[in-house]
């Protein structure tokens, strides 16, 4: 009796152990898989671009007259002030060839004066008998042709008077000189680059932003400039430039800092992150990017219905941080699976995570 009762205690155990696994199986057999629901909103985000200082003025200062560099008075490194002496060009020559010129001109002035005062004379005796209208008209051609020598001549001292003055080079602003290209005895053409000067305490932040995150660009929001020490810096938006670089599909927009620039201690050229703010002008259907499958070229998501994963084509937009526009395939409210969906078969079921 004893076995008999023993022997259905074990069978019964059997049984159970085998039924609850059989339960195991059945329920693993479903894979579990975590989902989203497809959303129409507007999009707001933030967006970290690679940006750099800019300076407000940077230029190569050339000479405007030519000969042999006399003076050097300035190094790299050097703040100059606007109309501080840079250089000064050996002078002699063009001093001498002024000279002559404002000679020149001081006669041709005379010339003019006295061939005037001709024609004044012989017009006095129009009723005169002693009037010659053939003398009269020729001393008219003389005073043309010495009006004509007259402005000849000054333009002629005008431009060496200009030569002379501009062999004294000066700071077109105020500045550091990051450059310098000549030295004493060097001798220069017209339009020898000799510097390059910057001005390091006005400048702006230019970013290069991809392409197609321009026309999200929110101009009204403040971007920030992220130091390496965490510190921020505010800067508003002032232009965007229209042309896209074809290398990295980035447009250059300029932001204006509003900060002091002189106690910044930013360097011109220096880069930076830029957090940039992005807002849709209408609502966007998206959803999370991790829902996006590709099979045979084509972007596929998997959509629960009544625990049954559904595969659904959809055409995909604009990406943004953790989601991306869906232009069609997809519903509003439709759950879409984001988490287990790479195993999935099509019209398979499935067990839902719960969200943590």
């Amino acid at each position: 009796m004893k076995k008999i009762i023993l022997s259905i205690f074990i069978f019964i155990f059997i049984f159970i152990n085998y039924n609850i696994e059989v339960l195991d199986a059945n329920t693993e057999k479903l894979p579990k898989v975590s989902i989203k629901t497809v959303k129409k909103e507007y999009i707001s985000e933030t967006y970290i671009v690679t940006s750099r200082i800019a300076p407000f003025k940077s230029d190569t200062i050339s000479v405007k007259s030519p000969g042999p560099i006399e003076w050097v008075g300035v190094e790299v490194g050097d703040f100059v002030k606007k109309g501080n002496v840079l250089l000064k060009i050996e002078n002699d020559e063009l001093e001498a060839d002024k000279n002559d010129k404002e000679g020149e001109l001081s006669e041709s002035l005379a010339k003019l004066e006295l061939e005037e005062k001709k024609l004044d004379r012989l017009k006095s005796l129009m009723d005169s008998p002693s009037f010659k209208r053939a003398e009269y008209e020729d001393q008219i051609n003389i005073v043309k042709a010495a009006e004509g020598n007259l402005i000849k001549i000054t333009s002629q001292y005008n431009k060496a008077k200009i030569i002379y003055d501009d062999a004294i080079l000066k700071a077109p602003y105020s500045g550091v000189i990051s450059k310098r290209l000549v030295t004493k005895g060097n001798y220069v053409n017209t339009g020898t680059p000799v510097f390059e000067i910057v001005n390091n305490e006005i400048f702006e932040i230019e970013a290069n932003i991809p392409s197609d995150k321009i026309p999200l660009l929110n101009k009204k929001k403040e971007a920030e400039i992220i130091l390496p020490d965490g510190k921020i810096l505010k800067t508003s938006f002032r232009s965007i430039v229209p042309k896209e670089n074809p290398n990295t599909r980035t447009v250059i927009v300029r932001f204006k800092p509003l900060f002091d620039q002189k106690k910044s201690n930013l360097l011109i050229n220096q880069n930076m992150n830029l957090k940039i703010f992005l807002k849709s002008k209408k609502p966007i259907k998206t959803i999370v990017k991790d829902a996006l499958l590709i099979k045979n070229g084509s972007t596929i998501v998997y959509v629960i219905e009544d625990n049954i994963a559904k595969l659904k084509t959809v055409k995909i937009g604009t990406p943004y941080q953790d989601s991306i526009e869906i232009i069609e395939g997809l519903n509003v409210d439709e759950k879409v699976v984001t988490r287990g969906n790479e195993r999935l078969r099509p019209n398979q079921k499935v067990q839902i995570e719960e969200a943590k």
